[in-house]
């Protein structure tokens, strides 16, 4: 994060994500985006966080509204499980779009092999999505990657954290 200075969270509810960004950098901006019911509460997280001075919030849709601009990092965490496929296009590539060049978008959620059975948690958690939303599921690294790559990102890698998170991370040239 040292030559990251803006975030934008989208979908970032109570904001915990970027708050454990701020707590890395201080010297990062957060944006949080996230739906007219949601941002009164984050409001609410914002002011008992510490961060009043660093975090700001954008109410809207990230399928219908724009999600700004200039930022160095796109962070998407649990959102792609519950959009289509067609979907998720869509918001990488507002995601991509609303980069710095040499930002990074990154994307956490399960990220599945080709046959869709690892990790198991991710293919129990399809079975949720299935009942749960409209189009909702999990989707494989390849099927991410190429999402990815349609909307102009490069140097797509797959990366585990220790604590076994998977992240899809993606550069804007």
């Amino acid at each position: 994060l040292q030559m990251t200075r803006k975030i934008i969270d989208v979908g970032g509810g109570s904001g915990a994500f970027a708050f454990a960004m701020l707590r890395k950098n201080a010297a990062i901006k957060a944006t949080i985006f996230d739906l007219p019911n949601i941002i009164p509460l984050t409001k609410k997280y914002i002011q008992t966080s510490g961060f009043s001075d660093h975090v700001d919030t954008v109410t809207g849709d990230y399928l219908a509204d724009d999600i700004g601009n200039g930022f160095d990092l796109v962070f998407m965490s649990a959102i792609v499980h519950i959009n289509s496929p067609e979907e998720n296009l869509l918001l990488i590539r507002k995601g991509t779009e609303a980069l710095n060049p040499g930002g990074q978008l990154v994307v956490l959620d399960h990220i599945m092999n080709d046959d869709r059975t690892e990790p198991a948690v991710g293919a129990y958690f399809a079975l949720n999505m299935l009942v749960g939303t409209l189009h909702g599921d999990t989707y494989t690294e390849n099927e991410i990657r190429s999402w990815m790559r349609d909307a102009g990102l490069v140097e797509v890698e797959l990366k585990v954290t220790p604590s076994g998170n998977q992240l899809m991370v993606g550069k804007k040239a």
